[in-house]
């Protein structure tokens, strides 16, 4: 496909803004085509910074042609794209720092430490973060999509994956203008100063059906889970939030433990904390004996001790940020970069600094050796990779983040949250691949119109669909939770029911967050589907008129699972085994 693709590069030499054409002075570029692989090398004559790298070749797109588009990180949405589709982008208010204080006011959001009033921010410095949004191309129209680090183009049942092999030297983004008939892949180098030779892509192109070509690309790129037993048990965030203590975690521990005996984990999420950053500041209120008493509370009803942080974070009136500003990324400006806007701005530590690693190397020290803990869930490790640091690119950052994190932990298992996915191949048990679950079928206006990574049920399950492949294969996927309960809750039963379903097709972390205490018979009926050790495989997954069509073997029976998108609503059809 790339052998004859034409290449562009723009670039900065001795402050002089250039563009190649061909060989010369500056730089020399080798191609390499053979086996389904494609490699492109340049050699600089001279340190070069690269604006732009891209390869571009024709491809006829077709009404019917399908797009993957895979997120930047775990929770941004991840879907199939025809002609006719538009991807979503900052949006308006995402855009526009005054709406985003006017939404502020009327939501009632936590966000009066961040600017000051009346005064407008940009939106830029916030919700950009989350995303693609500083090094990827958006457009707003119609039939102009990409995705991060690999894709597949669908026609006619037959897939073309397009997979990059060496991400840790920058985020490849590959664009579908289906408009135009084009497909183009660039390298996000921002921050990387060539000097000599430099591998700048390593491609695999590879036709066939679906599982053949993840299990080609998974395959050349060596992944292999850390883990195989799934993951059964409860986590606290979605139905408390940061309103736990520890009557209720050891209420809602022994609730699960006599219900039933093949729970195996019990997490505990944001909020047994004083603030996010100060891992170690206990609130004595709610934990009065400390997180030590709950981990062995858990050890001995016979489950794995998990524990949530997002290590490489630390909110605005955060010790850790009052006492060591000089730890954390900087701006242009060289003022503590905001990573976004939970908990009223978060900043994120930069840990490249040997003061800062030592920090977080204690605070897991603790966690996991003082305190006993057995897994911990890290989130929004994006952090890292937001900016370039030390020279190096964004990708290259985050893999350096996840190798650091590893090494903090050690044996001792990762679920992984808020992060880019290939970066973490290999490093981590569990992967979080899609947005929050919302307590609500419909997304909230508000996210809407900010990022692609907002709390969203819809997304959520775009996202556990599309990043099946992953499941098994490269990690244990965690599509988040299944609810049950039918209190505080905005979805009807048959949607709660709907959504454990898909969890349990494409997950390997099937959690919920419910005092399993209160459920009546049917809530009782779905847990014990969902704690049964079924064997399943997805045939297909079809998505068209915004409804999905499941195919898929269950303990031998193929069955079908047709729903609306729209509203969940569901048709299910059991089919003839084949």
């Amino acid at each position: 496909m790339f052998e004859h693709a034409k290449l562009s590069i723009k670039y900065s030499v001795d402050g002089t803004k250039k563009v190649f054409s061909a060989d010369n002075d500056d730089v020399t570029v080798k191609k390499d085509f053979k086996n389904g692989l494609f490699n492109l090398y340049v050699e600089t004559k001279k340190p070069i910074s690269i604006e732009n790298i891209a390869l571009t070749v024709n491809y006829n797109f077709t009404g019917g042609t399908v797009f993957f588009g895979n997120g930047h990180q775990s929770w941004t949405d991840t879907r199939e794209y025809v002609k006719a589709d538009k991807m979503r982008d900052l949006g308006a208010v995402g855009k526009d720092g005054s709406k985003f204080q006017f939404w502020q006011r009327l939501c009632g959001m936590n966000g009066s430490s961040l600017f000051k009033k009346n005064e407008t921010s940009p939106l830029g410095p916030i919700f950009i973060n989350a995303g693609d949004y500083r090094y990827a191309r958006y457009t707003n129209r119609r039939g102009y999509f990409h995705s991060i680090s690999y894709t597949y183009v669908k026609e006619n049942g037959e897939y073309t994956l397009i997979g990059s092999l060496n991400e840790k030297n920058g985020y490849t983004v590959i664009y579908a203008d289906m408009p135009e008939n084009r497909i183009s892949v660039e390298k996000d180098l921002e921050g990387v100063v060539i000097d000599g030779a430099y591998h700048v892509f390593s491609l695999l192109v590879k036709k066939g059906g679906y599982d053949e070509i993840f299990d080609a690309y998974f395959g050349k790129m060596g992944a292999e889970p850390r883990a195989k037993k799934i993951l059964k048990g409860y986590t606290s965030w979605y139905n408390y939030y940061q309103d736990i203590s520890e009557e209720i975690i050891l209420r809602d521990l022994d609730a699960l433990t006599a219900k039933s005996n093949k729970f195996n984990t019990f997490q505990i999420d944001d909020g047994y904390q004083t603030a996010v950053g100060d891992w170690l500041s206990v609130d004595g209120k709610k934990f009065p004996n400390g997180m030590k008493t709950i981990a062995d509370a858990i050890h001995k009803k016979g489950l794995k001790a998990g524990l949530w942080l997002a290590p490489l974070g630390a909110q605005l009136g955060s010790k850790v940020l009052a006492e060591h500003p000089e730890w954390f990324i900087k701006n242009e400006k060289g003022e503590n970069l905001v990573m976004g806007p939970n908990w009223g701005g978060f900043c994120g530590l930069n840990f490249y600094l040997p003061e800062v690693r030592e920090h977080i190397k204690h605070f897991f020290d603790v966690v996991l050796n003082e305190w006993g803990y057995d897994l911990v869930k890290l989130d929004f490790l994006y952090a890292a990779s937001v900016i370039p640091l030390c020279g190096k690119s964004r990708a290259e950052n985050m893999y350096d983040a996840i190798n650091f994190i590893r090494e903090c932990v050690g044996e001792k298992e990762i679920l992984g949250c808020g992060v880019p996915i290939i970066p973490c191949v290999n490093k981590v048990e569990y992967m979080r691949i899609g947005a929050d679950m919302g307590l609500s079928w419909s997304q909230f206006i508000f996210g809407m119109t900010t990022h692609r990574e907002d709390v969203n049920t819809r997304g959520a399950i775009h996202n556990g669909l599309n990043r099946r492949h992953l499941n098994g294969r490269v990690f244990l996927n965690d599509p988040d939770v299944f609810l049950l309960r039918g209190y505080n809750i905005g979805l009807k039963f048959s949607q709660r029911k709907l959504i454990a379903t898909l969890i349990k097709l494409t997950g390997g972390v099937l959690f919920t967050s419910d005092d399993v205490n209160r459920y009546g018979e049917e809530q009782n009926k779905t847990l014990e589907y969902m704690l049964s050790d079924a064997k399943i495989k997805i045939r297909s997954v079809d998505f068209k008129n915004n409804s999905y069509t499941v195919r898929y073997t269950e303990n031998g029976e193929d069955k079908t699972l047709k729903f609306s998108l729209f509203n969940g609503a569901v048709k299910r059809t059991p089919e003839k085994a084949k």
